[in-house]
């Protein structure tokens, strides 16, 4: 999901699109990262979430190089297992 910084349509439906911040989640391999307080754009009107690349950059060199803020422990669960034990 991504978008240039000076286009403000969605790639998508053409909306004009709102700067905010977002959380998001990164998966590479078994591991996942969470960001927080992310630089993205959202569509007013289908509301999707565009990240700038540069940001993807930034992002990709932080899970190489950088220093989370704190850790948390994700619980993960098989549905399938977790619904037949839930009975």
């Amino acid at each position: 999901m991504t978008q240039p910084s000076h286009n403000q349509r969605c790639g998508l439906c053409g909306g004009t699109c709102e700067a905010t911040t977002i959380t998001h989640e990164e998966r590479r391999g078994t591991h996942l990262y969470v960001f927080e307080n992310v630089p993205a754009k959202i569509c007013g009107e289908c509301r999707e979430i565009w990240i700038d690349e540069e940001v993807l950059q930034q992002i990709d060199q932080l899970i190489e190089t950088g220093v989370p803020e704190r850790k948390v422990e994700t619980p993960v669960y098989d549905f399938p297992r977790a619904i037949a034990h839930a009975h």
